[in-house]
């Protein structure tokens, strides 16, 4: 026990010696990094001999002191072994290691010491297999840290014959050898106890002998030697440093002395550039034109401050970009063919849409020159002037030259189709009621005549339908606003669409299922869709396929690759999407899609009012139709229809169906005052109401009808009259009337539509309007409607 006593305090006054050393040499030599963290490994080896010698002055006995201070030798002991592995490869290579992996390596020292703690605390009984258990892992993992030490330092003396490095690498094999021993003889203390009395005769000297310690304590003192010839070699590294910076000093000195004279001469030649500079660069920097200089490559060399201010970045961060980026999208393409013209012409003008930081479009004006002569590379010189805001003005005139002759044209085609409608829904209604009380008075064996009556009849409605798409081109329609499912519509006409395609053509429907509900009039959209789909058959004479897709979508900012027939709003929307594989049309027949009666069909084929009515039917819902095309790749249609806000609407239910001739009860002792001004009309609908027993009183504008309601002494219970009448009109005949007459009840007839008597008048939503052309049923109806109303 004294003999360990001893080894314990010559070791720690060794390991104390040779810690103040390394930091030493931490604090003043070179190889910091290896010298740190060899100073706190030995600094952890100084700390475990230090609490080892306490230990050996406590009682033997198990305590919390002796517990406590067991687990700190531990931890210490084995940090010694991650710094000594990264003090060794700080010497091999200049970079540092990690804070992660030192600071993994340490956390796996401290694991390792607390584990063994925790297991010889098993054996605390049998103190020698307790302190075996405590030095086998230390002293085995510092056996391998040693000798991964000394391959390295003996590995850096073979290179360099350092004779420091030699010592420390060969003492660290020796110190890696004693732990060895150390290792192999405390593992066979553990088996002591199983063991015969011939190997614990055989260990149990080995275990005790001085010789170990001996070793210890040499190859300590080797490692400090080591230590101190490594300060010498570095103090000599320093003085061969020194005596080279001299020399190197001395030539700089004389560098110095030669660039002297030639600084001075180039400050005179300096000073005389900088003049020229001066007055160079306030015309460049002063002018609103684009200055620039750019390469055959298009990269910028030179660009003065104006231009780089006007497109939002500074100068710096143009020279550092292709000039490519700074073209709007669509015209990248023609920069080549710019470059081409530059090398080939020596010259180029023209206009160049440019793109500003912002997202903003500016038209440049440019004239550029190439520059060959006196320079090793071609050079550009480009010069433009901003024309932004005259090409803006430009473009606007013309666009509103554009729009007011289209307005024009719109406004005199609507005209002449409201007018049309207007004679030709009189016309109509003469002779559908007139047929209607011819097949009344048929008998039951006039089945001939009563054909040849229907299919007249059948006539007359197919020439109604005819008046309500020359409104429907003519934006006068009639519109029935409601709810509507374009789903809903596509599918109710899914058998129309097949029998329209033909054999050759595939219809592809794709519908998207939580479509939202549009405000529109169905029979116009299911019109509309319809023409659509005839364009697109007839794009495609040889066959091919149609696909119509319906999509919720939010409208940000319209594309730039459809033309929209107006400017959209942004916002949402339900869309239809009808795309073909045909032909494709250019940017001229693009530029007069909308425009009435243009088509690119033969003329014995179509009117060119497909798109158009289409155009009128979604303005009227407040939407917007845009086209993209390309010759020989389709046209794709997107028909933009604003969806409704909040919950889906329902639908309106359908009207119920118009009473039977033989429900309409006589209205015995009623008066009526018919009046319009076209004799047809006025002799059919007063033919009518005598009919089912109504007093008839006929006039043939409003002067006459308010003369035959002062001639007449009776009552007028009901008035009959056309809207639109030469002089006065029928809402003014109305309101003269029922000044004197208050009970008298109202029913106007009109061929025009009801926006167009809007706008002329506003109509009272308690008011009845019959359109023409309508049917008896519906004349009897309203009438009766109004009696009833009266009578309850």
């Amino acid at each position: 026990m004294e003999l360990m006593h001893l080894y314990v305090r010559l070791q720690l006054l060794l390991t104390i010696f040779l810690v103040v050393l390394l930091w030493s040499l931490y604090v003043r030599l070179r190889r910091q990094e290896f010298f740190r963290y060899w100073a706190w490994a030995w600094t952890a080896f100084s700390a475990f001999l230090a609490i080892g010698a306490v230990i050996l002055q406590l009682p033997p006995q198990w305590n919390r002191s002796r517990t406590g201070a067991l687990l700190l030798m531990l931890a210490s002991g084995f940090l010694q072994v991650p710094l000594l592995v990264f003090g060794a490869w700080s010497f091999r290579r200049p970079t540092r290691p990690s804070r992660g992996a030192v600071a993994m390596a340490v956390g796996a020292a401290l694991v390792l010491a607390a584990l063994t703690f925790a297991w010889s605390m098993r054996w605390q009984d049998n103190r020698l297999t307790s302190f075996a258990i405590r030095t086998v892992p230390r002293t085995l993992t510092l056996a391998v840290a040693l000798l991964l030490c000394a391959w390295i330092f003996l590995r850096d003396w073979w290179r360099s014959r350092s004779w420091a490095t030699g010592i420390i690498g060969m003492f660290c094999l020796f110190y890696a050898g004693d732990q060895s021993v150390y290792a192999a003889v405390y593992a066979h203390h553990l088996l002591l106890g199983l063991a015969s009395p011939s190997v614990r005769g055989f260990f149990g000297p080995i275990a005790s002998s001085p010789a170990l310690f001996f070793l210890d304590l040499v190859n300590c003192c080797g490692i400090c030697l080591g230590m101190v010839l490594l300060l010498v070699e570095e103090h000599k590294h320093t003085e061969h440093a020194l005596w080279q910076s001299a020399n190197i000093s001395r030539e700089i000195a004389a560098s110095n002395t030669a660039l002297q004279a030639e600084i001075l001469e180039r400050r005179r030649v300096e000073a005389a550039l900088r003049d020229s500079e001066d007055r160079y660069r306030d015309l460049v920097e002063n002018s609103q034109d684009l200055l620039c200089t750019h390469d055959l490559q298009g990269r910028l060399l030179s660009v003065n401050l104006a231009a780089a201010r006007i497109l939002g970045y500074s100068v710096e961060e143009l020279l550092q970009m292709p000039m490519p980026e700074l073209i709007v999208p669509e015209f990248r393409d023609q920069f080549p063919a710019y470059l081409d013209k530059i090398r080939q012409d020596g010259a180029a003008k023209g206009y160049l849409s440019m793109l500003t930081r912002s997202g903003e479009h500016r038209i440049w004006e440019f004239h550029n020159t190439l520059r060959t002569a006196g320079i090793p590379t071609p050079i550009v010189r480009g010069i433009a002037h901003d024309v932004t805001e005259r090409r803006q003005a430009e473009r606007a005139l013309r666009y509103s030259e554009q729009q007011l002759r289209e307005s024009h044209k719109m406004k005199a085609v609507g005209r002449l189709a409201g007018g049309i409608a207007h004679d030709f829904n009189n016309l109509l209604l003469g002779i559908t009621l007139n047929i209607e009380q011819a097949l009344r008075q048929l008998g039951p064996k006039d089945f001939a005549l009563m054909d040849y009556l229907d299919q007249a009849l059948n006539a007359a409605l197919g020439a109604a339908s005819i008046t309500r798409r020359l409104l429907t081109f003519s934006r006068r329609q009639g519109f029935q606003s409601q709810p509507v499912n374009l789903n809903d519509v596509i599918v109710a006409t899914k058998d129309l669409l097949d029998r329209l395609g033909g054999e050759n053509i595939h219809i592809e429907l794709n519908l998207q299922n939580d479509l939202g509900r549009v405000k529109s009039d169905p029979v116009q959209l299911q019109q509309a869709i319809l023409n659509l789909m005839l364009n697109a058959r007839d794009a495609m004479p040889q066959g091919g396929r149609i696909t119509i897709r319906t999509e919720n979508f939010h409208l940000k900012r319209a594309s730039h690759a459809e033309r929209f027939s107006s400017v959209p709003r942004p916002g949402l929307y339900a869309v239809v999407e009808i795309g073909d594989t045909g032909a494709g049309m250019d940017e001229e027949t693009l530029s007069h899609l909308f425009e009435p009666f243009f088509t690119t069909k033969q003329a014995t084929t179509a009117a060119g009012l497909g798109l158009p009515i289409c155009y009128g039917i979604v303005t009227q819902s407040d939407g917007h139709i845009s086209v993209r095309s390309e010759p020989e790749h389709g046209t794709t249609i997107r028909v933009y229809l604003p969806l409704l806000q909040g919950s889906a609407a329902e639908t309106q239910p359908v009207p119920a169906a118009l009473p039977l001739l033989e429900s309409v009860h006589p209205q015995i002792a009623r008066t009526v005052l018919v009046v319009d001004d076209t004799e047809v009309v006025r002799n059919a609908v007063a033919r009518d109401l005598r009919g089912v027993g109504y007093s008839v009183l006929a006039a043939g504008n409003a002067t006459e009808a308010l003369l035959l309601s002062d001639q007449h002494k009776g009552p007028i219970h009901l008035l009959v009259a056309d809207v639109v009448m030469p002089g006065m009109n029928g809402r003014e005949l109305a309101r003269h009337l029922s000044r004197r007459r208050p009970d008298l009840k109202v029913v106007f007839m009109t061929g025009y539509d009801r926006d167009t008597i809007a706008s002329e008048d506003p109509v009272d939503a308690s008011e009845t309007v019959l359109y023409k052309p309508f049917s008896s049923l519906e004349l009897f109806a309203a009438l009766g409607k109004l009696l009833d109303r009266e009578a309850a």
